[in-house]
């Protein structure tokens, strides 16, 4: 019944998070037992088959469920399409200001002032793109548009979804912000933070002694984690395969870590006055390096756990 759970998954992943789990299991049972009817008048008939012939887009059928009295900013048979539109349109506009907000900041030394400036044209760009989302809908509405991109669907496109868990679009905003700092990092846009040693000196010089081919994976694995966030941020419900990608991004990461962990001489400096602040400097790093690590490992155990229930 694996397509008929992602049928239900992705009709209740339009409501409300607090009403999602009662719904499904609604929606579930009813189709199951449709199905098992449908199947004893028609021999071979699959899930896909009953979805495509008895049953319309999932976004047409959340919209049936929805509460009669319900208000509308734009009318029934738009709103789920809407709110998928926007959701799309906002997230594009916050990924495109936070990266040039990053790039902005660090190249022109004043953080706070780029920081504050990114915030300001955020909301400016925000209300435009969403009044320009909200204007396309309006006019569909006035024309007699009747959502007719959703009558062309077919139930092989939906995915298995596993564990009905929703993606948390706040750990994947975090995974974005950081592997698009890790990125500009490594690209050299971004400098080490500058620390004060035990002398009261300002550290500028630093190096971080790993091979050139370590700084290629590390670069490599922050645009497919940048790419596989923009992925996550776009789905509403974790699927296997999703899992299975966290799950291999995960590892490289350990492996990747653990080269760095393991490094005899992790950090150089140029600055004369560091030799008796680098060994503790180090230790720091190190720690930090292995806590991160065991952090990934657990979210690891996490994915495989859900995976193999």
């Amino acid at each position: 019944m694996n397509m008929l759970k992602a049928y239900a998954h992705q009709v209740v992943s339009y409501h409300p998070v607090a009403q999602r789990d009662d719904l499904f299991a609604e929606i579930y049972d009813e189709l199951c037992e449709e199905f098992s009817d449908q199947q004893a008048h028609t021999q071979g008939l699959s899930e896909i088959d009953f979805l495509n012939k008895y049953k319309q887009h999932p976004m047409r059928y959340a919209t049936q469920l929805a509460a009669d009295s319900a208000a509308y900013l734009i009318g029934p048979q738009f709103y789920f399409s809407f709110l998928s539109a926007m959701k799309v349109a906002l997230s594009v506009v916050v990924v495109f200001h936070l990266a040039f907000g990053v790039l902005g900041a660090f190249t022109s030394g004043d953080i706070w002032s780029a920081f504050w400036k990114m915030l300001l044209n955020i909301s400016h760009t925000l209300l435009w793109v969403g009044a320009a989302v909200m204007g396309v809908f309006i006019a569909l509405e006035r024309s007699g548009e009747k959502a007719s991109w959703l009558d062309e669907w077919d139930a092989a496109d939906l995915k298995p979804v596993n564990g009905h868990q929703s993606v948390s679009r706040l750990e994947s905003s975090l995974d974005l912000g950081f592997s698009t700092f890790g990125l500009l990092f490594v690209l050299g846009i971004v400098d080490f933070p500058i620390v004060l040693n035990n002398g009261a000196e300002w550290i500028r010089e630093w190096t971080i002694n790993v091979p050139d081919g370590f700084w290629l994976a590390m670069g490599i694995l922050f645009v497919l984690g940048m790419g596989f966030s923009l992925y996550c941020l776009s789905r509403t419900l974790w699927t296997s395969r999703m899992r299975i990608i966290a799950i291999t991004k995960n590892i490289l990461w350990i492996m990747m870590l653990a080269v760095a962990v393991s490094h005899a001489e992790l950090l150089s400096v140029g600055n004369q006055a560091a030799p008796a602040f680098l060994p503790i400097l180090e230790k720091v790093v190190r720690g930090s390096l292995f806590v991160l690590c065991l952090i990934i490992g657990w979210d690891t155990v996490v994915h495989v756990r859900r995976l193999t229930r």
